[in-house]
């Protein structure tokens, strides 16, 4: 193994590493953690902060031998198309319900992909609907609308 810095994957790694840290020192700071067994609020944060600090170590040590790419421009429009996603479905959530939430979010993430196909696009949302519905309304039991007539 030689090393050949690849610049995006060394940022990527690093932003990473920074988000997860920050977040894991503002978590102990105002949650309790507790234990496997009797979890605080801040369990599961720290958790997902751990394996996103994880992550970025293993992309940030994989970006030392992948070899020499400049960083490119950034894709500001790709950037705003996923952030405007997942902030109009936490909007969307309670007033239009699950399903129509969730494909309005993948529909405008992909319109960030350059590649969009139409029927890759309705694949991905029913697989997505579907494991969506079995993990939070099925085994979490979360009451939530389905639909914007439901309930």
């Amino acid at each position: 193994m030689r090393f050949r810095p690849h610049a995006q994957d060394i940022v990527a790694g690093v932003m990473f590493i920074a988000f997860a840290a920050l977040m894991l020192y503002l978590n102990f700071e105002s949650h309790p953690i507790g234990t496997a067994r009797r979890m605080g609020s801040g369990y599961m944060p720290m958790l997902a902060f751990g394996l996103l600090a994880a992550l970025g170590l293993a992309i940030l040590i994989s970006g030392l031998f992948t070899g020499p790419e400049p960083v490119g421009r950034f894709a500001w429009r790709d950037m705003a198309l996923i952030l405007g996603a997942t902030t109009g479905f936490g909007l969307a959530v309670e007033r239009l319900g699950f399903v129509v939430s969730i494909s309005l979010c993948i529909l405008i993430a992909s319109l960030a992909e350059k590649t969009w196909k139409p029927l890759r696009v309705l694949g991905l949302t029913l697989f997505l609907l579907a494991l969506c519905w079995a993990v939070f309304i099925w085994y979490l039991d979360i009451r939530i609308r389905l639909f914007p007539w439901s309930f």
